[in-house]
């Protein structure tokens, strides 16, 4: 029967044999035999048939173990493997789906082999020729255990690693101290110069690279490069302004004599949920030698790797939007409160003067009236950014509510406060927002009150201070700075 599919049997009772034999001979299979895991596995290697039947516990070598052989060598990886167990729930199963076994059906229910072997086959065609290699002789007992032992010993390396991977999500709530520690792991075991890696929500996206301690611009730039490279081409979604992107130094040094142009990708993986694309990761080599794709890089560590730095941000994003205006991006007014709670216990417990900026957009529901509210959403986006470039990294920026902004500035007396105020004030009256045609001019009104050591009060006292020069400075023609003086006792 040269154009039938062969099939391999494997099992070492004579009654079964013949059973099955008979079974899928008279649906047009040509049948091969064996009564020994080993034989079974020589058989295989000697002439690779269309699909194996083998049952799980066999003498001398069991089913599964000689299944995931078989599933590991490059020449049987892609024959069917339909496993035979005597269990109808319960280990042999569990290990048969991890051994890679396409199949797990009951022994005592050969009626089932017959429709599972077609679909096995199903759009397949019967190989050409007698094999992967007719002329190299098949190996011995002892070459065929050798390898199971090479396969068993790779298969527990990987748990064991994967298992340090999810160790590192237990035992690490950091971001940034998540990716360095999951790059060590795996430039233990690979040649690696850099990692990069994009992660999605559908709205808000992040890239992140990891790299040596001394890496150069033009390093970091590639490897930003090549990961958005990657990021495009598997349709991560993203947004240019919903996206950011981290830079982490490494921890390490980085090899002698990498060029940014030397890198090449040794392992990428895209990760999905359904149809979504959550992200990508990939690490990168330069070093000489290091071919792309090593075992020890497999997608599997890479896409665990993925999912404990995912988890990680996502933890962080949700950290974030709980503080975060969603808006401007800004702090919001609850934790503003907070933290200015905070600021101002310290302020009196070491004697510092503070000021707080309370600002409002004049006329701003004209801008709403007659350009839509698209429009003002991307005035006060645009009104944020201003404040954040006019402000020290110590400062802390915040939307107060509507059109109203503030600004705590710790260490500052009343006087370098109003310059700062000024600055804004003056920025805000030259800027053409970016909205439809005419576009948008803004003013801003700014109220300023101050705390001093020694005196009463408390930050809500300070904050109240402000609001009413505000009010001052509305009340007195609007684009203006007014400020309020803490009084000394």
């Amino acid at each position: 029967m040269p154009d039938a599919f062969r099939v391999l049997l494997v099992d070492d009772s004579e009654t079964v044999t013949e059973m099955l034999s008979l079974i899928l001979g008279s649906a047009g299979y040509a049948i091969e035999t064996a009564d020994d895991g080993l034989k079974g596995v020589r058989a295989t290697l000697r002439r690779v048939p269309d699909l194996v039947v083998m049952l799980a516990r066999l003498p001398r070598l069991d089913g599964i173990q000689a299944c995931r052989l078989l599933k590991a060598e490059p020449a049987t990886r892609d024959v069917p493997v339909i496993l035979l167990t005597s269990e109808e729930e319960g280990v042999e199963r569990f290990h048969a789906a991890r051994a890679g076994a396409d199949r797990c059906l009951l022994h005592i229910s050969p009626e089932e082999v017959l429709p599972a072997v077609r679909d096995c086959l199903a759009g397949k065609e019967p190989r050409p020729g007698a094999g992967a290699d007719p002329g190299a002789a098949p190996p011995d007992d002892v070459e065929i255990l050798s390898r199971v032992n090479g396969v068993l010993e790779a298969t527990l390396f990987e748990a064991s690693l994967l298992n340090e991977i999810a160790h590192v999500g237990r035992a690490v709530d950091d971001f940034e101290a998540t990716a360095r520690e999951l790059f060590r792991l795996l430039r233990e075991i690979a040649p690696a110069e850099a990692m990069g890696a994009v992660f999605s929500d559908g709205v808000f996206s992040e890239g992140v690279s990891v790299f040596p301690d001394e890496a150069g611009d033009p390093f970091r730039a590639e490897v930003r490069r090549r990961t958005e490279r990657l990021r495009d081409e598997a349709g991560v979604p993203f947004a240019p302004d919903r996206a950011v992107w981290t830079g982490i130094q490494g921890g390490f040094r980085g090899s002698d004599g990498v060029a940014p142009e030397s890198l090449v990708t040794r392992s990428d993986c895209t990760v999905r949920a359904g149809e979504m694309v959550k992200g990508i990761m990939a690490v990168y080599s330069g070093i000489r030698g290091a071919a792309p794709g090593g075992a020890a890089t497999k997608k599997t560590l890479l896409r665990q790797a993925f999912m404990v730095l995912e988890n990680a941000w996502l933890y962080r994003q949700i950290a974030r939007i709980s503080v975060t205006d969603g808006l401007t991006g800004l702090t919001n007014f609850r934790h503003f409160r907070e933290q200015t709670q905070r600021e101002h216990s310290r302020a009196r417990r070491h004697n510092d003067p503070y000021s707080v900026l309370l600002m409002d957009i004049d006329h701003f529901k004209k801008i709403n009236d007659v350009y839509g509210h698209p429009a003002g959403d991307t005035v006060l986006r645009e009104m944020a950014a201003i404040f954040l470039e006019a402000v020290r990294l110590t400062d802390l920026p915040a939307r107060y509510g509507g059109e109203e902004f503030v600004v705590f500035l710790p260490r500052t007396p009343l006087p370098e406060a109003a310059i700062v105020g000024e600055r804004i004030r003056e920025a805000v009256e030259r800027k053409v927002f970016a909205a439809p045609s005419p576009m948008i001019r803004c003013t801003v009104s700014v109220g300023i009150a101050d705390y001093l050591p020694g005196t009463e009060g408390t930050e809500e006292s300070v904050i109240g201070r402000a609001d009413r020069a505000l009010y001052s400075a509305k009340r007195g023609g609007r684009n203006r700075v007014v400020c309020s003086p803490a009084k000394e006792s």
